[in-house]
């Protein structure tokens, strides 16, 4: 039996990470030596990724600036809030960041997804955090009033 998204996004809270976050492209970095500032980041958002293009990581500004004086940064972006849930999310419910993706794109903001193995997360630029933050507490509410 599937699990609707709706009444998950109906009981669920939301976190918005205090820190400024930037995203960066460091192309064929050594995930070691990219890694190493997560320590950095301790009790913060941060998150590694390794795919066809290299290296690409999402850390907060103060790790941002400590990566660049240590490994070639080829690009970066930001600076983005993290937006998390914080609430019971279970790992087999399809659909579920679909709505509000569809909502805050059709709104013009950008929503970069990332999936942990318990909670999910939005990066959202800095300037549309609030805005963001107010569709997606109205859009729990509606869930809720289902």
């Amino acid at each position: 039996m599937s699990i609707d998204p709706i009444a998950v996004w109906a009981n669920m809270k939301l976190k918005i990470w205090p820190e400024r976050y930037w995203m960066l492209e460091l192309g064929d970095v050594s995930a070691a030596d990219a890694a190493s500032v997560f320590v950095e980041c301790d009790g913060r958002y941060s998150c590694l990724i390794r795919d066809q293009a290299g290296v690409s990581a999402i850390v907060e500004e103060i790790a941002f600036e400590r990566l660049k004086s240590e490994v070639p940064v080829r690009g970066y972006f930001g600076p983005f809030r993290v937006v998390s849930t914080d609430g019971d999310l279970p790992f087999d419910v399809i659909g579920f960041l679909r709505p509000v993706l569809e909502l805050l794109n059709n709104e013009g903001i950008k929503a970069g997804p990332q999936c942990g193995a318990v909670l999910d997360h939005l990066f959202i630029y800095e300037r549309d955090v609030e805005r963001a933050n107010a569709l997606l507490e109205n859009f729990i509410s509606k869930a809720r009033d289902q």
